[in-house]
């Protein structure tokens, strides 16, 4: 499996299939969520809606479920009730049988032994929209064997050949003619695609390993190469790993915790470049001897150097309070404008949102907010940044929700100043 599966053309027929699928599901999901919402008691409606949604998501799997998995990291924008049912979507989707996990390991791990073929009749310890994964004891070690799902990959082609296809016809639009949508929905999907090439994700997670390893508090579980295959990776075991285990901590453990997360992820990108963009409760742990676990490194991407160093600046900027600074980043990586664009209604514009949201903390940060306005800026003057500032911008986001939650007074720019200036200082621009 590699990023080729990406450029190869998707069947005529695979996608009409694919696309009744998406749509005899959907009308189902709709009578059904329409009957509850005429039936259900006020005070298990939203739960039984959330519940039909999440039917859906699970059913119509592919790239939905990673939409939804995101989703779920957002209490503040969808709401408890939904949130709480697309979590389950984190680690706990309807798992492959014990044979098609058996026949997937032979492929990838021949000869696969009897001991690790045994382990796969338990259920998995936990299960995903890409892979489940086992634990199986061998002899005296114990390791975590993650199993890629048969044919995902066509369903997640398939889903992103669609979406190529909306962005087009959304690019006609007169508000979105400029906008990058199909470059940001060719990045989104080869990082998608990726998820399913896991001599990748294994190479990932040794770099994520090896980036994290002056942050003691930090354990991303070593790969195991020689038990890795196609469409198999084996990494350590970690013991006591529980979903949504923040919830169980003392306050101050958890706010702490919170902490070691934030800078870890500040760590990767502003110094490696290395966003993890799946930062959901199925991803990261939170231990009680005050250490944060860090798995899956499938959802990844790599920013290239000028857009390592144009987002540090521009959140640099954002520390400072230099609005103008942050406007003129932001124009530098302009990939076109109109003859007319008013530059400097833009830059003016962009310096007061940054200005309006320097030094608050995380319970007075509207992160989407200032995602959104952001990109209705560049909307509407028709000058559109990097798209790779998706990729953090996500991350970003994800890790928003779960600060909120648990550590509401921290201030979220503050604690990117080390890692942005010793980024900035030791890294010259490139040209």
């Amino acid at each position: 499996m590699n990023s080729t599966l990406y450029e190869s053309p998707v069947r005529v027929g695979t996608l009409v299939l694919r696309l009744t699928r998406i749509i005899v599901l959907t009308v189902l999901a709709a009578v059904r969520m329409a009957a509850v919402a005429l039936t259900a008691r006020r005070s298990t409606r939203a739960d039984r809606l959330a519940a039909a949604l999440v039917w859906l998501v699970e059913r119509l799997g592919g790239a939905f479920i990673k939409t939804g998995q995101l989703a779920g990291t957002r209490v503040d924008l969808v709401g408890p009730a939904v949130a709480r049912a697309l979590g389950r979507l984190h680690d706990d989707v309807s798992p492959m049988t014990a044979r098609q996990a058996a026949r997937a390991v032979r492929h990838g791990l021949l000869p696969a032994t009897e001991e690790i073929i045994g382990a796969l009749a338990a259920p998995p310890v936990a299960s995903g929209s890409i892979a489940s994964v086992y634990r199986v004891k061998l002899g005296d070690r114990v390791v975590a064997l993650k199993v890629r799902r048969p044919n995902v990959g066509a369903a997640i082609t398939a889903d992103m050949a669609i979406m190529r296809w909306m962005a087009a016809v959304a690019t006609r639009l007169p508000g979105l003619r400029r906008v990058p949508l199909a470059e940001i929905i060719e990045q989104v999907g080869r990082c998608l695609v990726k998820q399913l090439d896991f001599a990748a994700e294994a190479q990932s997670l040794r770099q994520m390993r090896a980036h994290l390893a002056d942050s003691p508090d930090v354990l991303v579980p070593a790969v195991i190469p020689e038990l890795c295959g196609d469409g198999v990776i084996a990494m350590e075991f970690v013991e006591g790993l529980r979903h949504a285990s923040i919830r169980d901590l003392p306050e101050p453990v958890r706010e702490a915790e919170v902490v070691i997360l934030v800078r870890a992820v500040y760590r990767l990108v502003f110094i490696a470049g290395f966003v993890h963009v799946d930062l959901h409760q199925g991803n990261t742990y939170f231990m009680p001897d005050g250490t944060v676990v860090l798995l899956d490194a499938g959802f990844a991407f790599q920013l290239s150097a000028a857009a390592r160093h144009s987002y540090t600046a521009f959140f640099g900027g954002m520390i400072q309070g230099d609005g103008a600074a942050c406007a003129d980043i932001l124009r530098s990586t302009v990939r076109g404008a109109a003859p007319d664009a008013d530059i400097d209604g833009f830059r003016r514009d962009v310096a007061e949102l940054v200005v309006r949201n320097v030094g608050s903390a995380v319970s007075d940060f509207d992160l989407p907010g200032f995602c959104f306005e952001l990109f209705n800026l560049q909307r509407r003057y028709g000058l559109y940044a990097e798209p790779e500032f998706i990729f953090p911008m996500l991350s970003l986001l994800s890790l928003d929700g779960l600060v909120k939650e648990h550590h509401p007074l921290m201030d979220f720019q503050l604690e990117a100043a080390p890692y942005v200036m010793q980024s900035l200082i030791s890294e010259p621009e490139p040209r």
